[in-house]
Order: structure tokens, then sequence, then C-alpha cells
């Protein structure tokens, strides 16, 4: 009798609906409601915590868009984004090739790969600043001595250096988890196919063509997009390499927002760029998975 009753309720569609109810509640709480809240207050004027705000429509929309200090912050978000999202799916493809062959040590490399990606990145920054000193550093010292460099150079305390830097710390920090991602791919690979490319006469560079990436495609999409995505919203990293510096040549998106929130107290200026955030990167995931998808057609 009772299996009868448990087999009616698990095959009661309402029962699905019932399981998910918890995730529904979560995710209205963390994302929902936040987002919501944002939303309604970059529609007040309020300057300092605690403060109701008087509505004022979207006078903080063009003061935003009229601020040269958001303009810039925008194209560093690009030129941040960009350039990790590059520099992060070559390494990590390439180092999925080196992992797809058959050498010694593979294993080794293979189950200690992710260790960049799992390290807390407090640690990781904390670390990189002081290889990147340019007194005590040791990046500066090899420099030094292998004649590489003739003085120190501040690469987080130069306008010139500081961006290339935590683009490069970055993405040693990421590029090992996209990698296993495209290992993985590359590991369903039927090995037939590259046994008959060969027998046909098929160049290496060919069977990547046509055999290789085609099959990576459906992983590489995805990764892309998310890539880019999760380059967008660095803060973490940024923060604790430079806090933004120096003279704001690493303010990005999620660096404008929290100085404007948390140090300038200007809460509905926070909200309106947290809200052009979300647009934006709204705006570019639809764009981009429409186009991947008319291409696939």
């Amino acid at each position: 009798m009772i299996e009868k009753i448990k087999r009616k309720v698990l095959e009661d569609p309402l029962f699905g609906y019932f399981l998910i109810i918890p995730i529904l509640v979560w995710i209205s709480v963390t994302l929902f409601y936040p987002l919501l809240r944002a939303i309604y207050t970059s529609f007040l004027n309020i300057e300092f915590l605690g403060e109701t705000g008087r509505f004022i429509g979207w006078d903080n929309y063009a003061r935003l868009l009229g601020d040269k200090e958001f303009r810039l912050s925008f194209v560093r978000t690009l030129v941040w984004s960009g350039a990790n999202v590059l520099l992060q799916i070559i390494l990590a493809f390439f180092a999925a090739l080196v992992l797809d062959l058959e050498f010694k040590g593979q294993k080794f490399i293979r189950n200690w790969i992710l260790l960049p990606w799992v390290i807390p990145v407090v640690v990781l920054a904390m670390i990189f600043r002081w290889m990147l000193d340019p007194t005590l550093g040791v990046v500066n010292y090899v420099l030094q001595n292998t004649n590489a460099i003739s003085s120190p150079v501040p690469f987080l305390g130069s306008v010139d250096w500081v961006m290339i830097t935590a683009i490069f710390v970055n993405s040693w920090r990421w590029f090992p988890f996209y990698a296993v991602m495209i290992l993985a791919s590359l590991q369903i690979i039927p090995p037939q196919l590259y046994e008959a490319a060969k027998i046909d006469g098929a160049s290496p560079f060919q069977q990547f063509c046509y055999i290789t990436l085609p099959h990576i495609m459906p992983v590489l999409v995805p990764v892309i997009l998310i890539c880019s995505l999760w380059a967008v919203n660095v803060f973490d990293m940024i923060w604790l390499l430079t806090r933004g510096g120096p003279g704001n040549a690493t303010q990005t998106f999620p660096i404008f927002i929290y100085q404007k929130g948390f140090q300038e107290y200007r809460l509905s200026q926070a909200a309106t760029a947290a809200v052009f955030m979300f647009i934006f990167l709204l705006v570019y995931g639809t764009i981009y998975l429409g186009t991947v998808t008319l291409e696939e057609k």
C-alpha cells in the first residue's frame, strides 16, 4: 500500500514543481530581490546610508552617462574582459591540447593543473604582490640578473604596466578551469576519425580544422561566454592587487560600483551603475547566443 502511494506521488507532475520550490525561493531571495531593489534605488536620490531618498526618475541614468569616470571605466572593462577572454582561451586551448597527448607525467599534471584555480584569491593576490614588488620581488630580481631589464619595473605601481599585469595574473588563475573543460571535450573524440584522416593523407592542421575544432565547438562556445561574463564581474582580484589604481588605471565596472556605493556612499549612483552593468551583460549574452545559434543553423 505504501509503495503504491509512493509511486502515485512520484508520478504526479505536481511533485516535480514541489521539489523546485526551495531553489525558486533561494533564487528569489538572492537574485531577484536584490535586482529589483537596485532598479528601485536607481530611480531615487540617496546620498548616504540610512536616507530614504526621493524619486528623481531617469536623472541618475542621465548623470551616469555624462560621467567621464564612468565612461572610462566602461572602456577599461571592455579592455579587461576582452584581453582576459583572449589570453585565457588561448592558454586553456594550448594546455588542453598538450594534456591530451601521451607523455610521462601526464596524470600528475592533469591532477595538479587546477591548483592555481583552487587557491584562494586572497592568497594568490598576496603572493603575486610579493613576487612583483619592485624592490624585493623575485620577478624583478630574475629579470635584472638575466639582463632583461636594467632597473626594477613597478608592475603594479605603473599606469603603463598595471592593467597588463592584472590581466596576466587573473588569466593565470582562470585558464586551468577552462583547460579542463576543453580537455573533457577532446577526450570524447573517437580516435578512429584521426586514423581515417591520416590514411586519407590529411595533415595535422587539416585534422585540427575538420575534426578537433568541430567536435569541441559545443563546449568552446559556452566556455567563451562564461569566461567573458566572469571576466566582467571580477572584483576581488583587481581590488586585492591594485584597488583600482594607480590613478584609476584598473577601475572596471565592479570597482567603480564599489567605490561609488561603499567609499563615496552614493548609493543611487552605485545602483544605477549596477543596473547598467546588468543590462549590458544581458544584451551581450543574448546577442552572443543568438549569433552562435544562427551560425549553427
